[in-house]
């Protein structure tokens, strides 16, 4: 008997992360469950701010653009920005648990200009690299760990001191990693192809209570059907029917939140073809049907537990 939560990263059109972090101090310690997640994964999103995880029970598999790698206990990764990403359970892992450091660029920089922000974070955004894994196997990333679960242990103090320790080991983590990791990479193209991407999602976005059409999509981001398909899997590590299927349900998702509309002006309003197709995908990535699940969320919000 389980207690369904429904979290979800908030996003934009463009999938940018709408979330923001406490200017004065823009760090975040987040202690996370896949199983809290919608669908029981993180969506997939992008940030301005720096992400650092640490994987605490079971096993995650990470989709970063085209890179994809599983992750398991005792694993680390660094995603930067600007990089789109999701993360799932792997294939039988019950339970996922990791925590994660999440801070805008200027605590690890300092003030705009400074010599770190010149020598050690743009040359890292210029790279090829989306996705940094270290273990702590490894000899060297010994006090990555040893740091960062200080952090995990403080977290409650949040005072003036806890805040300028957070501030050093977050470039003194860095740092440990661009030694080790960062500046090993090449030059890249990730301009490129988070562009061509973006206008990808950007089609499908504002499309999704149409009729889909491949050949208008290609037509649209000027490739052909074949290359359309290809190169939208190799990137977003999903077909595109199948993402247009979870980008509609999604949406489905806040009008049972936030509207009275029948099931059935829901299902047309989000693009489905028939009602029956809506239940039966809805069900099938949510679990619930999309009654119960209305059910759930207006029980939620009068403070009732919903269990199943």
């Amino acid at each position: 008997m389980n207690l369904i939560k429904n979290l979800i990263i908030p996003v934009d059109q463009d999938l940018n992360s709408t979330i923001k972090l406490n200017p004065t101090f823009p760090f975040l310690l987040s202690r996370d469950d896949l199983s809290d997640y919608v669908g029981g994964f993180v969506n997939w999103h992008k940030q301005t701010a720096v992400e650092i995880s640490i994987v605490l029970e079971g096993s995650i598999h990470v989709k970063v653009l085209e890179h994809e790698e599983t992750m398991e206990v005792g694993d680390g990764f660094l995603i930067l920005p600007e990089r789109l990403h999701t993360l799932k359970p792997n294939k039988g892992a019950k339970v996922v648990k990791y925590f994660t450091f999440i801070f805008e660029p200027a605590l690890l920089t300092g003030f705009k200009g400074s010599f770190f922000e010149h020598a050690f974070y743009l040359p890292a955004l210029s790279k090829k690299g989306t996705f940094y894994k270290f273990n702590m196997q490894d000899k060297w990333t010994h006090p990555i760990f040893e740091q960062m679960k200080w952090v995990y242990d403080h977290e409650s103090e949040n005072n003036p001191a806890f805040q300028l320790n957070v501030q050093r080991i977050v470039q003194d983590v860095w740092i440990i990693l661009w030694n080790n990791l960062l500046s090993k990479e090449e030059e890249g193209s990730r301009k490129y192809h988070n562009a061509r991407i973006l206008e990808m999602i950007e089609y499908l976005h504002k499309n999704y209570t149409s009729k889909f059409s491949l050949t208008d999509m290609a037509t649209h981001c000027n490739v052909s059907r074949g290359e359309c398909c290809r190169y939208f899997k190799k990137m977003m590590h999903i077909n595109i029917s199948d993402y247009l299927m979870e980008f509609r349900v999604s949406k489905a998702v806040e009008l049972l939140e936030c509207t009275d509309l029948a099931i059935s002006e829901i299902a047309e309003s989000v693009g489905f073809s028939s009602q029956s197709y809506f239940i039966e995908s809805f069900k099938k990535k949510m679990k619930l049907s999309p009654l119960a699940y209305r059910k759930f969320l207006r029980g939620k919000s009068n403070g009732n537990s919903f269990i199943q």
